[in-house]
């Protein structure tokens, strides 16, 4: 998305070359029975003021019974009593929010149990501010305040996946199951299939219907947001479960990312249903979870064989952490020819 920059002011030379692949955090808190609303009670007022550490602002907020969500001038946020989901892209500054998180939890009486950071590698890493300037600088940042792991999935000479995990729980009890999350990470897409998501004559709401997209989870609530001149986001709700959509449609560094926690026993339909609207030449796919959730051991979560696409090897990683996490990370590219 390149608007968001143009609207707020920043330095013209990221709009030539914007960074579409995202930053992911996610933060699991332990629950405490006595304070049931937990993290969702503080407003948008105080999300701003957290988010003006990362770089980013609030465009609009949606509510169900389960979460909030926020579409924000760079990606979305995603808050659940006892868990949070940001993700940024561009050249935010998300990991500076961590200590705020830390602080926010604290007013109700909670603490981290479990931490995940992941990102596709950078298309201009060159352009990042600290503590972005690197993975090994990213986990520095974080190693002050958890005690986690790093790795990093798929070949470093092409797409490749960065994970940071700290497990905090106690005896690895976590107070949450099952929990599963899938991304899509497309690059190099279909110049028609982009052509939706500049400013004409529909509006946001329409391009979601006119795309498909609204047809990814039926049922969702979707709140979606059309940038001057071009570029879309949309976070979707489903009753506990989200997705979210993030559009970077120019020629040269085009970039799309999908994702969501819905419980599925095989990602391999929504995949496809996912790809075949945006096109993209290459794409990389990553599933997250526990050992409860429905789709099982992540490595099974998809097939790899995805119409009109190949494997790029390695096929794929499948490594497990402290708590039975599980994540499996593949990369496609196209057998047919772009437009």
């Amino acid at each position: 998305m390149t608007s968001p920059l143009v609207e707020n002011n920043f330095d013209i030379d990221q709009v030539a070359g914007f960074e579409g692949p995202e930053k992911r955090l996610e933060i699991d808190f332990k629950i405490n029975k006595n304070k049931l609303e937990g993290l969702r009670i503080f407003d948008r007022v105080q999300w701003q003021e957290l988010l003006n550490l990362a770089k980013c602002t609030i465009i609009s907020q949606t509510s169900n019974e389960y979460f909030d969500s926020y579409v924000l001038s760079e990606s979305s946020l995603f808050v659940y009593p006892f868990k949070v989901v940001l993700k940024t892209c561009g050249t935010t500054t998300l990991l500076k929010t961590v200590p705020k998180f830390i602080e926010y939890a604290a007013l109700v009486d909670t603490k981290p149990e479990f931490l995940s950071f992941t990102r596709k590698n950078f298309n201009f890493p060159h352009k990042q501010p600290y503590p972005h300037t690197g993975f090994d600088a990213e986990t520095e940042y974080l190693n002050k305040y958890f005690r986690g792991e790093a790795y990093v999935l798929g070949p470093v000479t092409g797409d490749h996946w960065h994970i940071y995990i700290a497990d905090l729980s106690e005896e690895q009890q976590h107070s949450r199951n099952p929990d599963q999350t899938l991304e899509i990470m497309m690059s190099d897409l279909d110049r028609s299939a982009m052509s939706h998501f500049y400013r004409g004559q529909l509006d946001a709401k329409q391009v979601t219907q006119a795309t498909g997209i609204d047809h990814f989870l039926p049922g969702s609530i979707s709140d979606e947001v059309l940038f001057t001149p071009c570029g879309y986001s949309v976070n979707g709700l489903k009753d506990d479960a989200y997705y979210t959509i993030h559009v970077t449609p120019e020629p040269g560094f085009s970039f799309v990312s999908f994702e969501t926690n819905i419980g599925m026993t095989n990602y391999t339909k929504l995949v496809s249903q996912v790809i075949g609207v945006f096109k993209p030449a290459t794409f990389c796919v990553s599933v997250f979870n526990d050992k409860n959730s429905v789709s099982g051991p992540a490595r099974t979560a998809l097939s790899t064989e995805i119409e009109g696409y190949e494997l790029i090897a390695p096929h794929s990683a499948s490594p497990t952490f402290d708590g039975d996490y599980h994540v499996s990370f593949w990369s496609f590219k196209t057998t047919q020819k772009q437009d």
